[in-house]
């Protein structure tokens, strides 16, 4: 099905990249990207081209959701697996209902959601509709890697038992789940994987009794495990045993209170019920919830907006940057990337010392600081300061060396950096080695030219 190529390898097999490499030339696995986010796409291609070494149709980017799911059915017709990668929020859209969807239609696929939410609530709420995985941007290759063979490989011998539990449900093969949950019970009693397998195996031969035991052991030993809640709910839906229903919603509602759905639900219990003040606080809750997603939609398209204006007016870029980052005072990894772009508009206008203030704000909370402190040494090189654009640069490539040089334009500038502050001898390595991995780079020849008469 993928049209692969194994290119000569430049460096030794990481671990992590021997898993992802498997999972596509063993086992005929694709990777779906549905992102509007021009920095992941490239991080992916760099992942795939640079560390990975692979070529092909392995690798799809999906420009809109038909897209998507066109090449997900071209996958699932050829018995291929696949790791989808998907923007919370795309093209001004909130995709939950897209996760849900591909969960349902595809539910061998895994999907790694991209976002910049880092609250507890929300990372609850991603992973309960769909998300086997999430990534918080902004995100280095190797944690990109780490992750993705994470997603597709979990370790160790009982996690890999599980997913053969769950992978024989989807094919209907009860019996034989119901074996593989009572071998990881007999490894590791009370496990609550182990007994959602059991569960759903016994309800799917129609020993819905059972099944219940089993969920209810499940939660009970993984008191924020949300699957068996949601299974015991449903166990007394069908009995219209609303009372009991209610209580395991509610459970749920404390442990992921951003699912807007149940709260209806939750409330239409209550209202049915008579209980009108009770339902009145959940439908309020509700819309609150929803009018927090508006206007997280609201800075999405002022984020699209910003972009757009970058490349041709970036003061008007800077004015919808400021918009989203409001009077913020507290600030984490979410922030990162606005301020980033932020700085970047102003360094666009010559303003390379507030660009420099914007930078900062974000150095303490940043998962990946070295592109921050990168972008302060290049702000700095603009305002002819180059000994402290050598100081930032330095902790960059303290924080992420490999990384940074493996870019041949970040890597070009840092050498002439380190020029700038007659570090000659590490500028001449660094340029030898972009010249070697890339001989027509421009400007590359003249560099070392330069620094051969010095």
């Amino acid at each position: 099905m993928n049209k692969i190529e194994l290119v000569s390898q430049q460096s030794p097999v990481k671990p992590y990249e021997e898993d992802i490499k498997q999972f596509v030339l063993e086992e005929y696995g694709s990777f779906l990207v549905y992102t509007d986010d021009s920095i992941i796409v490239k991080l992916l291609r760099h992942m795939f081209s640079f560390h990975l070494q692979l070529q092909g149709d392995c690798l799809r980017f999906a420009k809109h959701d038909e897209e998507l799911i066109k090449d997900a059915n071209q996958i699932h017709t050829a018995h291929g697996k696949a790791l989808f990668f998907i923007e919370r929020v795309a093209k001004n859209q909130d995709n939950a209902q897209l996760i849900r969807l591909i969960k349902v239609t595809y539910p061998g696929s895994m999907i790694m959601m991209l976002t910049g939410e880092t609250e507890r609530e929300a990372v609850i709420y991603m992973h309960e509709i769909g998300a086997d995985n999430f990534l918080v941007k902004p995100v280095s290759v190797s944690t990109l890697i780490e992750k993705t063979a994470l997603t597709l490989r979990p370790q160790g011998h009982l996690a890999k038992l599980a997913r053969q539990g769950k992978e024989l449900l989807q094919q209907g093969e009860y019996k034989k789940a119901q074996g593989i949950a009572e071998e990881i019970l007999a490894f590791k009693p009370n496990s609550p994987v182990a007994l959602m397998i059991l569960g759903d195996a016994l309800g799917r031969t129609e020993q819905g009794d059972e099944a219940l035991q089993a969920y209810l052991s499940a939660a009970s030993h993984a008191k924020l495990y949300l699957e068996p809640l949601k299974k015991i709910a449903d166990y007394y839906k069908e009995r219209k045993d609303l009372e009991l229903q209610l209580k395991y919603l509610e459970k749920l509602d404390q442990l992921s209170p951003l699912n807007v759905e149940r709260k209806v639900e939750i409330g239409q219990i209550h209202i049915q019920q008579g209980r009108t003040d009770e339902a009145e606080r959940y439908f309020q809750a509700a819309t609150t919830i929803v009018t927090k997603q508006a206007k997280d939609l609201v800075n999405s398209v002022k984020l699209a907006v910003a972009e757009v204006c970058m490349q041709h007016d970036p003061k008007l870029a800077e004015r919808y940057f400021r918009e989203i980052v409001g009077n913020k005072t507290v600030l984490s990894n979410a922030d990162v990337h606005v301020f980033n772009r932020l700085g970047i508009a102003l360094r666009k206008q010559g303003k390379w010392e507030e660009a420099i203030k914007e930078f900062k704000k974000v150095c303490k909370v940043a998962d990946s600081a070295d592109t921050i402190y990168y972008n302060i040494a290049m702000a700095y090189i603009e305002g002819k300061r180059y000994h402290e654009a050598h100081d930032a640069v330095h902790r960059a490539l303290a924080l992420n060396r490999e990384e940074l040089l493996a870019n041949d334009v970040v890597a070009f500038n840092i050498g002439l950096t380190m020029q700038y502050v007659h570090k000659n001898g590490e500028a001449k390595e660094i340029f030898s080695r972009i010249r070697e991995r890339n001989p027509s780079f421009p400007g590359i020849d003249k560099q070392l030219s330069a620094l051969a008469q010095t």
